[in-house]
Parts: C-alpha cells; structure tokens; sequence
C-alpha cells in the first residue's frame, strides 16, 4: 500500500489535516477532486484517497501522482465503509471528506482550520457551497440558518471527536447527518465560515435524486432521535 507524507512536510512530521477521498470507479471525475486538493493555499496536509475495489482506469490515475497522495486500497465495501477506512487512518489533527465527484476551492482548508484555531470551543467547521445540476445549472447553497443543508463533505472536524463519535453508521442511508447529530449529543458545537469553499456536482444517478430513498434516510433519522430533522431538500 503506497503511503505518503504531508505534501509540505518533513520527514516524521505529521500533517495538520487528512483529507479523505472515497472512490469507486470514479476514474472520471478523481483527477478533478485530488487537483483541487493540491491546489489548496493550505499545504499542511495529506491526502487518503480509498479505492473501494474499482475496477476503471481509476488505479492507473492514482498511480499517476506518486507520493503527493496516500492510497489505499480495498476489496468493494461500499463509501461508508471506505470513508471510515480513511478516517481511521488519517494522521492529521483535523479531517475532512471529499467525494471523488467533487472539488474543493483553493482556500477551504486555510479558511475551515483558522475557523477552528480561532473558536477553540468547536470541534467543527463548516461552509456554503455551490451545487452544480446535471444540466450546468449552478446556485449556492447556504448552511447559516441551518447546518443539515450540507451534504456531508466540506465539513472539518476535529479528529478524536470523530474517533469518540464513532465514525459513521454503515446501516443508515444518511450517516453523515448521523454523526453530525452525535456530535450534537455530545455537548459539541461548530462554527460557520459564511462563504461558499467547494462545490457540490449532483449526478442522476446520486442516492439524492432517489426521493423514495431519499425519505427512508430522514424517516431513520426521525426514528432514532424521536424528532423531525430538518435536511436539505433535493
């Protein structure tokens, strides 16, 4: 398994923030979400990119960057299980998920961890972000008046506040409104930078474009926490 430092770093040092990518034959779309990683302003990190048993080109792109990523590679377990792979092997003080579908913009990494260096009380930090339709329709969704608008990448957490949350439940078709719930429970809080860091590409054939699974994920949500939860409409 190929393994690499900090992409600024020096020997033995660890990063400051893993960015986890969890791909399946994403071959397509994963030379655009690991660039917008590397074109970050912020160049304390370390990028996990898990290949969740493709079977495309995409190990032969991966191969491509060298040591400037750290892969990891799985038989097929499905995202959920491959992005707590990830977390679970990050090294950094602060995480955060990138799909292989999407990109960051340069300056979320700087932005999220000055947010969470400077309100040491939360253990999170989140942001807007542009949503782009299958048919190049863009608008920017906004998390101010509500942090479940997101979609569950572009948030950076504190790492052993995941490890004490307990990662991601695999059963559940919307872990990533789960965890940040159990987060919730536990007395945590985030903070908002109130601008758009990354962008959001829905595809149609995304869990999001199935209203039927759709609402199963919220009905589980409601189920477990006995109230209604307000997530984004798709």
């Amino acid at each position: 398994m190929p393994s690499t430092k900090s992409p600024n770093s020096t020997s033995g040092e660890s990063p400051k923030i893993s960015v986890v990518i969890a791909t399946y034959n994403y071959g397509k779309f994963i030379s655009r979400a690991v660039d917008s990683v590397l074109a970050q302003t912020m160049k304390n990190y370390e990028i996990i990119v898990v290949d969740d048993g493709s079977t495309d080109n995409t190990q032969k792109i991966l191969a491509g960057y060298g040591d400037r990523i750290r892969i990891i590679k799985q038989e097929n377990q499905g995202y959920v299980k491959a992005k707590n792979r990830g977390l679970r092997e990050a090294r950094g003080e602060y995480v955060i998920l990138l799909d292989a579908d999407d990109e960051f913009l340069p300056q979320i990494l700087e932005k999220l961890s000055e947010a969470l260096e400077k309100d040491t009380a939360a253990v999170f930090a989140y942001c807007d972000y542009h949503e782009m339709e299958s048919t190049g329709k863009k608008k920017l969704i906004s998390l101010k008046e509500n942090l479940f608008n997101s979609v569950g990448i572009g948030i950076l957490f504190r790492k052993s506040v995941l490890e004490e949350a307990g990662l991601y439940d695999v059963g559940l078709i919307f872990p990533e409104y789960d965890l940040l719930l159990k987060i919730q429970q536990k007395g945590y809080g985030g903070v908002d930078v109130n601008t758009p860091l990354f962008v959001y590409y829905r595809h149609k054939g995304s869990i999001t474009t199935d209203k039927e699974k759709v609402e199963k994920g919220r009905k589980q949500l409601e189920e477990r926490y006995g109230k209604k939860i307000h997530i984004r409409e798709y």
